[in-house]
């Protein structure tokens, strides 16, 4: 093939690609097919099998070992897999209302867009939350609607270097409060609480949070992440507790306060896989950068937190089922003040063919580090039910059923209590092919800013479409 005539077919491609965004914007708080088709749900990614590989597909699959904007995804290890990709379909089999259109449109534009590469998931929620006791002036019911997106852009596939790919990775998120200024007016706020109760409340602003590039090696068994990135898209994962949207809504379900973690800050990740029952990664990156805000503002060692974290897969723990238990080290500087902590991460399977399992995090560290999130040492686990299996109630992969507790102590002195303690009770229905019904109960005992009560409740009923 001459030089023109690769030049004419690249741009052909390259206007095929654009066309489709056309049609369907690849919008991006993130697999080949099996399981990972059905599941889109970031906090449902573990314990999926890999698959047998395609021939290598796209615009140029016909030049020998080299493939650009390939329609496969990355080969991977199979923990690293589910952490990285996700598949090209997002119905949900089972649901009380199966055969919509707009669950159809839905899927049609998924499969689509992974023709060229391109996979995604999208949240939107809408949330009605009532509480009690909360603080004078502020508002006990709040109606808010909140969007996350994560995209993935297959960009090469190579033989060469023992097996490499490069993608691009796009993460953007947006809210509003519903008749409310929501930069006054939050759950967290109007509670007098340092958890966060309602995890979707990500601000009023649309923002990038990640645009970032991952390359692979070694046949997938090493996967390198550059630019701005969110760490918790990779890191201190769980399947029992790990997504707002479809899991316990209190974010101290999902990261810990412990965690000196910023979102859509500089920084850099290294996963590796080097075998089915073992992986370890080392991210590090600044821990001061605000939501929408460049991440180059005030870019400083002097805000800066360097993760490890080192994870035990197995299928079956003393008879249990399948189980990962995690430990993450970490150090960093906030404002200048260095120190460290540890967190601790384990998820459990109760029964081998049973949906039923626990899951624990724990942390410690400093003031310094404690008051980037929020808390020197969180506990927080529970017990949950998760689908789909038999019974009727959890029938799809989304249904989920959980009761969670956790602890927090302040970094600083509170206003009215040092610890914190909240417990939450939660279930998921799948009512469309993309839609699930959530009503959440949440007790908070000893709010930390609250001083008109030694406890406080809330409601919340959260609406969302998963694309």
């Amino acid at each position: 093939m001459n030089a023109s005539a690769t030049a004419l077919l690249g741009t052909r491609a390259l206007a095929c690609i654009f066309g489709m965004q056309d049609a369907a914007p690849p919008v991006a708080p993130p697999p080949p097919a099996s399981k990972q088709d059905v599941d889109p749900d970031e906090g449902m990614r573990q314990g999926r099998p890999e698959t047998e590989a395609e021939p290598l597909a796209g615009p140029f699959a016909q030049q020998p070992g080299f493939a650009l904007f390939p329609k496969e995804q990355p080969k991977m290890m199979p923990y690293l897999a589910t952490v990285n990709l996700y598949g090209d379909s997002c119905i949900q089999k089972d649901a009380l209302i199966s055969g919509d259109p707009i669950s159809q449109a839905a899927e049609d534009v998924k499969k689509a867009m992974a023709g060229y590469g391109i996979n995604y998931v999208i949240w939107q929620s809408y949330n009605f939350a009532a509480m009690t006791q909360t603080l004078p002036g502020k508002k006990d019911v709040l109606n808010y609607y909140s969007f996350d997106s994560y995209l993935t852009w297959n960009i090469f596939q190579s033989s060469e270097l023992s097996g490499t790919s490069g993608w691009l990775t796009i993460g953007a998120s947006a809210g509003a409060g519903l008749g409310y200024d929501d930069d006054e007016q939050t759950a967290q706020k109007n509670m007098g609480v340092i958890g966060f109760p309602l995890g979707s409340d990500v601000g009023q602003q649309a923002y990038i949070y990640q645009l970032a590039w991952q390359q692979s090696f070694l046949d997938g068994q090493l996967v390198v992440t550059a630019g701005m990135l969110d760490l918790e898209t990779y890191m201190d994962l769980n399947e029992y507790a790990n997504n707002q949207y479809n899991q316990l809504i209190n974010y101290e379900f999902i990261n810990p306060a412990t965690l000196p973690w910023s979102y859509g800050a500089m920084g850099a990740l290294v996963q590796w896989q080097p075998v089915d029952w073992f992986y370890a990664m080392l991210g590090s990156a600044a821990n001061n950068t605000k939501d929408g805000q460049s991440p180059f503002k005030d870019l400083s060692f002097d805000d800066w937190t360097t993760t490890a974290e080192f994870g035990l897969i197995t299928e079956d723990m003393l008879g249990l089922g399948k189980a990962v238990y995690r430990v993450l080290p970490f150090y960093g500087t906030a404002k200048g003040v260095s120190g460290g902590g540890v967190l601790f991460n384990m998820e459990q399977q109760l029964g081998r063919n049973s949906p039923a399992g626990l899951f624990l995090r724990a942390g410690t560290t400093n003031n310094a580090l404690g008051a980037v999130q929020g808390a020197t040492t969180s506990v927080a686990g529970g017990v949950v039910l998760n689908g789909p299996s038999e019974w009727t109630l959890l029938k799809t992969q989304q249904a989920y059923f959980a009761a969670g507790f956790y602890w927090l102590e302040a970094p600083y002195e509170a206003v009215a209590h040092q610890n914190e303690y909240g417990l939450e009770v939660s279930y998921v229905f799948q009512l469309t092919e993309t839609m699930t019904l959530q009503p959440d109960i949440q007790v908070i005992f000893d709010p930390a800013n609250n001083t008109q009560s030694d406890a406080v409740a809330m409601f919340t009923l959260q609406v969302v479409y998963t694309w």
